[in-house]
């Protein structure tokens, strides 16, 4: 591989065979061209776009949020935790909430958290209110609950505030249109905008500034293309470019700030880094891994350099401070300061949360097809060999990639919710992907073959889980982690989330792996004993399943082959507010392509058109 600075882009000149001076996608630097970027944006965009994965937890508190601020001018979500139905109509009716209490049919209720006996304002319950469990009959768990008296997500703000001005153009414009922003489907539009245009436009602007990272770093070698295209399709990034989380936004940030201060931009540098830890606050270690870069790098200390990057995240900082005074009461209370019981270990543990690592979760996050990194995305195991061989002039930011990724690893070892709930894979290691994945630039050269298909296959299992389900819940019982006895056994040598449920969810219709081992614990605990014959009450609860219907079996009410998701925004477990089967469960999620077949893998044919026709401009790379 050349190696010489300014070099000439061999990514083309392998593709297409272009000669140098008339390539149309780097320049002879090896920057990629206004244009290549624009259109690799714009593909990953749509494709990110494409999706609306439905409601849950995390996305509904965020969303939440964003309503609260925008409509009513403030941060708590009181207001937007509680929906039900109106007569069948369209439009859900919202509870308002003052105090953990609301009225409904002219009876009181109060919210409590799950197993407690008291409700979340510290009152006993009132004999004549009605309990109402946080997470069952709201549309979100994800919250605190302040001593301020008001609800709030248990989650740094950066995601939410980035949506707002999405959310202020859509509800005006639904406005002067007479649209109600609480009827089902305007509301699931509107998440599916904030969504797309904040997550899913900033996971399409990582994969083309991963594309240039490895161009700089590597001299324009013709493995950056592929190394960007493998961490934004063939890891955890895909399926969470699709969702109102914060991961892929931390991951863009982060990257765009080591590469800032790379470059010789340490201002930038740091407000990318100060807006990660907006995003997440776990960032504001990666965040001084750089600070400290700007300072010693270069062999001397750069007092000015450095300044300038602490000059750049200090506007972020201080926006954090002025948003947990006005939300959470005190500049420095975080939104996990009152947050739900569930999410908080009864032992001693820092935050509540961390313990001392924990071998499960190191294996269950590395090589178990349930949570496996790389078992779902093999391709990053040829990332680890490539980090050993390391060039040389690049030994700087090998240590960076190896403390930033050491960083995330560690912390979710230590962490009592590891496994991230109802995801897709393994979520709260997404940050440290963009890293990982620049060391997929010299594994594209060296072992080209190898990574092509590693990378195929990659990609394969994370478009399964993207177009079935990103929250995939299978293997989670529990909102937070319960290790049953063995339950280790099953977690490492079982639960495949991409063979087990997404395959035949996209290729059978539904999950029959899944629903005939649930439907075998059901019916294992009716009768007493796993070699008891069915009796009749069984086999017509069986029938029940063949039917689709949601009772013994929940997951067998949720067909495939594509947006199996049946939760809303305003629910917080499946079928909590309409029945299945229903149009707001059938189109709590969709892809784009659902407005022409529904409920088909036709869907999906305008989005792999889209692609080939990129592939076939790229593979042309004529003028």
């Amino acid at each position: 591989m050349d190696e010489r600075p300014g070099a000439w882009c061999g990514l083309e000149r392998t593709i297409t065979g272009v000669l140098p001076g008339s390539c149309r996608f780097c320049n002879l630097r090896g920057v990629p061209t206004r244009r290549a970027q624009f259109l690799l944006f714009l593909v990953c965009f749509l494709t990110f776009g494409w999706f609306h994965q439905g409601g849950g937890w995390n996305q509904n508190a965020r969303f939440a949020e964003v309503r609260a601020i925008v409509e009513q001018g403030r941060f708590a979500i009181d207001d937007y935790l509680v929906y039900f139905p109106t007569g069948g109509g369209d439009v859900l009716d919202r509870a308002r909430v003052a105090d953990g209490e609301f009225m409904r049919g002219g009876k009181r209720h109060q919210l409590a958290w799950g197993g407690s006996p008291l409700t979340v304002a510290g009152r006993p319950v009132a004999e004549d209110a009605t309990l109402v469990i946080v997470g069952e009959g709201t549309c979100t768990g994800d919250v605190g609950y302040g001593a301020d008296g008001h609800f709030h997500p248990n989650k740094p703000p950066g995601t939410s505030l980035l949506a707002v001005p999405v959310y202020f153009i859509a509800w005006h414009a639904e406005r002067l249109l007479g649209l109600n922003p609480d009827d089902w489907w305007v509301l699931t539009v509107n998440a599916w905008l904030c969504s797309m245009f904040t997550v899913g436009a900033a996971s399409a602007i990582g994969v083309v500034l991963l594309w240039r990272a490895g161009l700089a770093m590597f001299c324009g070698s013709r493995g950056a293309l592929p190394a960007a295209l493998a961490f934004g399709f063939g890891t955890t990034f895909l399926p969470f470019g699709t969702l109102l989380f914060d991961h892929n936004l931390t991951a863009v940030l982060l990257l765009g700030s080591f590469m800032s201060v790379r470059n010789e931009r340490p201002l930038l540098g740091g407000v990318l880094s100060g807006l990660a830890a907006l995003t997440n606050y776990l960032a504001g270690f990666p965040g001084l891994i750089f600070g400290v870069w700007a300072l010693l790098g270069g062999g001397r200390v750069r007092w000015k350099f450095a300044g300038c990057f602490v000059l750049g995240v200090l506007p972020c900082f201080a926006a954090l401070l002025a948003y947990n005074a006005a939300a959470l009461g005190s500049p420095f209370t975080l939104g996990t300061s009152f947050q739900n019981p569930a999410f908080r270990e009864t032992a001693p543990a820092f935050l509540g949360m961390f313990t001392a690592p924990l071998w499960f979760a190191a294996l269950t996050l590395t090589v178990s097809p349930w949570r496996g990194l790389f078992i779902l995305s093999p391709v990053l195991i040829l990332a680890v060999g490539a980090l050993v061989r390391w060039p040389g002039r690049l030994r700087v930011e090998r240590w960076i990639i190896v403390a930033v990724c050491a960083f995330y690893f560690l912390v979710n070892v230590c962490f009592n919710g590891f496994h991230g709930g109802f995801s897709a894979g393994p979520r709260y290691l997404i940050p440290a992907l963009p890293f990982l994945s620049l060391a997929l630039v010299p594994a594209f050269e060296r072992w080209r073959k190898r990574a092509v298909i590693l990378a195929a296959f990659s990609a394969f299992q994370q478009a399964l889980l993207t177009v079935t389900d990103a929250l995939n819940p299978l293997g989670i019982g529990e909102h937070a982690w319960r290790n049953h006895p063995r339950e280790w056994v099953e977690k490492l040598t079982g639960n495949s989330l991409a063979w087990r449920y997404a395959w035949p969810l996209f290729f059978r219709g539904r999950a029959w792996p899944v629903i005939e081992s649930e439907f075998a614990e059901w019916r294992e605990k009716r009768a007493g004993t796993s070699g008891q014959p069915a009796d009749g009450t069984q086999i017509d609860a069986w029938a029940r399943v063949e039917r689709g219907e949601k009772s013994p079996v929940p997951i067998a009410a949720m067909p495939g082959p594509v947006s199996v998701n049946v939760m809303g925004m305003w629910d917080g477990t499946y079928f909590a507010t309409h029945a299945a089967h229903s149009p707001q469960c059938d189109w709590a999620a969709w892809n784009v392509g659902e407005f022409f077949f529904p409920r088909s893998r036709w869907s999906l044919a305008p989005l792999a058109g889209l692609w080939l026709a990129w592939a076939l401009y790229v593979r042309r790379g004529r003028r």
